[in-house]
């Protein structure tokens, strides 16, 4: 995939939905708004990322440099974390990264190709894709037929796969075989 900067920024929102979730079902239980909050650290952290530095050193992301980001943020995130004092014991941040981490990447591989079946060909952007010239407006190709026989004659080809064919005249005279159907032009020979 090679995103664009904004299919970067919405693309890491849309896979952020389901760890905010979790964050704040966490925080509701345990009583710690840390959690919540350092989703939202981490949604602001990406974004500022995926505007300002990757488009910058990255040209193209082959599927093993998602892995190498996802460490350099979790160093980021953590020290974030800490200088901000989110509210969180160290281990309760790292295990809160780690599942977002996973979640939003299986959000990513799984959810997001079902739910926009052309969101890798848009570089990660949801839009609704059209024409860019409307199908009125293209120019039709000749038409490769012939000049017909005679006015109101269908071309050959098209008498060619039809079944309705001129008999030769030595069949003309012949009865069907099946005795069932009578031509109405045959007139049995005396």
């Amino acid at each position: 995939m090679c995103p664009t900067v904004l299919g970067r920024v919405q693309t890491r929102t849309a896979i952020l939905v389901g760890p905010a979730i979790l964050a704040t079902i966490a925080s509701l239980v345990t009583g710690k708004e840390g959690f919540i909050v350092l989703i939202g650290v981490y949604l602001l952290m990406g974004v500022a990322l995926d505007i300002a530095v990757y488009p910058v050193i990255i040209k193209w992301q082959p599927p093993w440099l998602t892995g190498v980001l996802a460490v350099g943020e979790f160093v980021l995130l953590y020290l974030l974390g800490q200088v901000l004092e989110v509210g969180l014991t160290p281990a309760e941040a790292i295990v809160l990264y780690w599942v977002s981490w996973a979640v939003a990447i299986a959000t990513r591989i799984v959810v997001l190709p079902i739910v926009s079946l052309s969101w890798i060909e848009n570089g990660g952007e949801f839009r609704v894709t059209g024409w860019s010239v409307p199908p009125e407006s293209e120019p039709m190709p000749a038409l490769a037929a012939g000049p017909f026989e005679a006015a109101g004659d269908p071309p050959k080809l098209a008498r060619e796969f039809s079944s309705v064919r001129d008999l030769p005249p030595e069949l003309r005279d012949v009865p069907a075989p099946s005795g069932q159907h009578q031509r109405p032009d045959w007139v049995p020979s005396a």
